[in-house]
């Protein structure tokens, strides 16, 4: 106990000391550039008023300005130069302890989802062997579940950096199709094909969230994927199901740890896949209607982007 409250108490210190630093050296800064701007100014008049007088005075006065001039340049240099050179070293260590962090968090997450996977195979195994079938079921809703959570928390950790895609040539049936088995509870129906230009874990993350909604917070047991080409040669792909549907505000739908109802979630699974659709060069579109949650995906194909 008494180290751990040693450590949490080094942590404000330590940041109240660099806030500090920070502050002084941005008002003695700030506060000596101005000087300097007003002293310019005021030289501008003093040799105005010089003029005229003994050449020995003038020479005087010169050289005690050149000296204050010389003498506040350099600190004012040298006060730059150490918030420059302090501001580059906290970058670089914030850079280096985040790339750190984001290692060990995908090296984690990788090795525990290589575990559910294992797992899950194992589940859907026992579950052709075994007659407790709702049981397997419901191991095998839990397992995917702690999955796509983890995959969400990498892509949430993760920057928008759309040079991380690897784009290609996709059939959405070779895409979707794997994802039924995995959802014992939802009968996904699939109508029509399509290839699209995008990253494979980018769309099945997108499809996947997808689903996950509407078992979880729409209560669905059926789920229609409709695939077609629009006229400007992009794929839609309409996504509904027969679940409760959504009575909100679409338009708010998509926001990060946002709730909609006592029910609902976080919105970090609509988040990302809307999200992702953007970064591929496409779109997430909520839809409303009477019945069930409907939602349109749009992704490019080749030379669209």
């Amino acid at each position: 106990m008494s180290n751990q409250s040693t450590s949490h108490r080094k942590t404000p210190r330590q940041f109240s000391w660099r806030a500090t630093a920070a502050v002084v050296w941005l008002v003695i800064s700030v506060t000596l550039a101005t000087w300097w701007v007003i002293f310019g100014l005021d030289q501008i008049d003093r040799i105005s008023q010089l003029e005229g007088a003994a050449p020995q005075s003038v020479a005087s006065e010169i050289a005690r300005r050149h000296r204050m001039l010389m003498s506040e340049g350099a600190t004012l240099i040298l006060l730059l130069i150490g918030g420059g050179v302090a501001l580059l070293w906290h970058v670089l260590t914030e850079a280096r302890r985040a790339r750190a962090f984001k290692e060990f968090f995908a090296a984690f997450t990788h090795d525990l989802k290589t575990s559910l996977a294992s797992l899950r195979l194992q589940v859907e195994s026992l579950e052709e062997d075994s007659g407790n079938t709702k049981l397997m079921k419901r191991l095998v809703k839990d397992t995917v579940r702690l999955e796509l959570q983890l995959e969400n928390s990498l892509l949430l950790a993760s920057p928008d950096d759309n040079s991380r895609f690897f784009l290609e040539s996709i059939r959405l049936s070779d895409v979707l199709q794997p994802m039924i088995q995995q959802w014992p509870d939802l009968n996904i129906s699939l109508t029509g094909d399509a290839n699209v230009w995008a990253d494979q874990r980018a769309v099945e993350s997108i499809f996947k969230n997808l689903f996950q909604n509407s078992l979880i917070h729409g209560r669905a047991s059926r789920v229609e994927v409709t695939v077609r080409t629009a006229q400007d040669g992009r794929v839609l792909i309409h996504v509904s199901d027969n679940g409760r549907g959504f009575q909100g505000d679409l338009g708010r739908l998509g926001r990060i740890f946002e709730r909609h109802g006592s029910s609902s979630g976080s919105g970090l699974g609509l988040y990302l896949a809307t999200n992702l659709a953007s970064r591929l060069g496409g779109a997430l579109q909520f839809l409303g209607g009477k019945k069930g949650f409907n939602v349109e995906v749009s992704l490019p194909v080749k030379g669209d982007q």
